[in-house]
């Protein structure tokens, strides 16, 4: 006959077993639940009819490379205001839209910092008036620079930047308007992204406007995918598969076939460029500045 502390030991060891056994069901319930929830529907909002495509397939590579590929990605084709998409991801009912960070924004939602651009827009040459080119003769730092008259629209996050920093600016609330203002030698240049400038020159083709060549202005910035708050997990697995898809070389291999990327190295490769850095204080300090392999490089094209 067995002692009852062996009867003990038997039930003890009884009980251990049930208990695994609860904690293993438990644990697969939670995984298959929260697989579900990521992997039923996405509803996304993209601000910028162009960038429609770019950022559906970056979402796209993301879940393929976390094996989520079979998720149904709903575009939110609903014409609204920015604050009101911004209250529909408050509610949950937006989960994802892209935007340029601000410390402003990563309090209100979670950001999956990795740019989806890589930075580009961080760089901006000069629209200037044909003619004018010695006026930016000798200018090679920051100091030099900024004694520069720019022409900027009010709103602009670049105008924000402009005058945190003490550069010299005219402001104007319509945009169309700087092109003529510049004819008029209101000031000196219209900042303008790499990617920006080309179509404009040709746009404006009936003003005696051009491109400075020497000049490169670097003011970090970033557009990240943001997530509602309502859903941290997507944050995670979205970065995770951002993450693979960049150390892949999948997600370089795609951004180089943008006319972002094109239309910018066209003129980025032409060159060569005095970079003048401008410091971003509205830049959240946990910007992955250092992460090189987040960043384009545009180091051989620079004096």
């Amino acid at each position: 006959m067995q002692t009852l502390s062996e009867d003990k030991m038997v039930l003890n060891t009884l009980l251990k077993k049930v208990f695994v056994r609860k904690v293993i069901a438990i644990a697969l319930l939670l995984s298959t639940s929260t697989s579900q929830a990521i992997a039923n529907t996405i509803n996304y909002y993209i601000e910028e009819v162009a960038l429609q495509q770019y950022n559906k397939r970056v979402l796209q590579m993301a879940l393929e490379h976390i094996e989520l590929a079979g998720t149904k990605l709903n575009a939110i084709s609903d014409k609204m205001t920015r604050e009101q998409a911004f209250m529909r991801m408050d509610a949950g009912e937006i989960d994802i839209m892209w935007l340029n960070t601000s410390q402003e924004l990563e309090d209100r939602f979670i950001p999956v910092r990795i740019p989806m651009f890589k930075g580009l827009m961080s760089y901006r040459v000069l629209m200037i008036r044909q003619g004018n080119e010695q006026r930016f003769v000798g200018i090679g730092n920051f100091s030099q620079f900024k004694d520069l008259k720019a022409g900027v629209g009010r709103f602009w996050t670049t105008t924000k930047v402009f005058k945190a920093e003490g550069i010299n600016s005219v402001l104007t609330t319509k945009t169309p308007n700087l092109y003529p203002m510049l004819e008029g030698g209101r000031f000196d240049y219209i900042p303008r992204g790499v990617m920006e400038i080309a179509p404009e020159l040709k746009k404006y083709s009936n003003l005696p406007l051009a491109l400075e060549t020497t000049l490169l202005l670097h003011l970090p910035t970033a557009v990240y995918p943001f997530v509602s708050k309502s859903n941290p997990k997507l944050a995670a697995l979205v970065e995770e598969g951002m993450l693979k898809a960049i150390d892949s070389g999948e997600f370089d291999a795609y951004f180089k076939t943008t006319n972002q990327y094109q239309d910018t190295m066209k003129i980025i490769s032409q060159y060569k460029w005095k970079v003048i850095p401008i410091n971003n204080s509205l830049l959240p300090k946990s910007t992955p500045l250092s992460d090189s392999k987040l960043w384009v490089d545009f180091s051989q094209y620079l004096q």
